[in-house]
């Protein structure tokens, strides 16, 4: 808990250094949540974040540790311009479960990894990733 406080910290002050750009990545940040939200709905954004997040090593997987708690905005949880970047570009169903694309790391397009991670449904619903994730 004490990294996660001491990374809102960290953002607070940058928020507060420059407000502006802090204010239109938040709102971008919400534009995409709710077209997400719109057209696969809240429940199962926040299951892929949560199976997302419990991937080991996986770098944003700090950003998404409480993507399951309904009481945080689904907005908190992209961020489209601040680093660390974390996008979730596309959501597919496959046969199995879930195809997933992602972009992740640092703000330039050239630097960004994108990755298409398969998610699988166990017997009681939960998703959670596969080995062998597939890099662009």
């Amino acid at each position: 808990m004490v990294i996660h406080q001491k990374r809102l910290l960290v953002e607070i002050a940058e928020a507060r250094v420059n407000p502006l750009l802090s204010c239109l990545d938040e709102k971008l940040s919400r534009y995409a949540a709710r077209r997400l939200e719109r057209r696969h709905g809240e429940r199962l954004i926040r299951m892929v974040l949560g199976a997302l997040a419990d991937i080991e090593h996986f770098p944003p997987a700090d950003l998404l540790w409480n993507a399951g708690h309904p009481d945080v905005p689904l907005h908190c949880f992209f961020r489209l311009r601040r680093e660390p970047v974390f996008r979730l570009l596309r959501i597919t169903a496959a046969p199995l479960g879930l195809r997933v694309l992602i972009e992740h790391g640092r703000a330039s397009k050239r630097h960004t990894t994108r990755q298409e991670i398969q998610l699988v449904r166990d017997r009681l619903g939960r998703l959670s990733a596969t080995s062998g994730f597939g890099q662009n």
